[in-house]
């Protein structure tokens, strides 16, 4: 979903920032709605950075920082569901994240015709699973 420079300007603080040797090479944003739910946003790696973890360290990072917010779900909508089920996102339906629906799907040009998938994680839980097999 684009993004203008207000919405930038107002949301940075909650951006994530992989860098290598002072280059970025990716972010991601955790957005937190009022009922506790967050989603991971604008997620994006530079395509010769690409399949080197630099988006799997994000992600996991704000799936950490959700779990010491106390979130209980964090969900993302994307067009590449196969790298959120490898960080242990499962499929959701859209339908249960009103907040999202409200705040963003209304005004998306695609909105009759979205090709993103809904997944989400429980960060309490990927705990649980990270320290049984670790």
């Amino acid at each position: 979903m684009p993004r203008n420079r207000s919405e930038l300007i107002r949301d940075i603080g909650s951006f994530a920032v992989a860098e290598h040797q002072g280059e970025v090479t990716g972010c991601a944003s955790l957005y937190v709605y009022d009922s506790g739910l967050a989603e991971i946003r604008s997620l994006g790696v530079e395509a010769g950075w690409q399949g080197q973890g630099q988006g799997s360290a994000i992600v996991q990072h704000l799936v950490d920082k959700a779990r010491q917010m106390a979130i209980q779900k964090v969900f993302v909508l994307t067009r590449t569901p196969e790298f959120f089920m490898k960080q242990n996102f499962i499929p959701t339906s859209k339908m249960l994240l009103p907040e999202k629906v409200l705040k963003d799907c209304e005004q998306c040009p695609r909105q009759h015709a979205c090709d993103e998938v809904a997944l989400e994680i429980n960060p309490n839980e990927q705990l649980i699973v990270k320290m049984n097999v670790a």
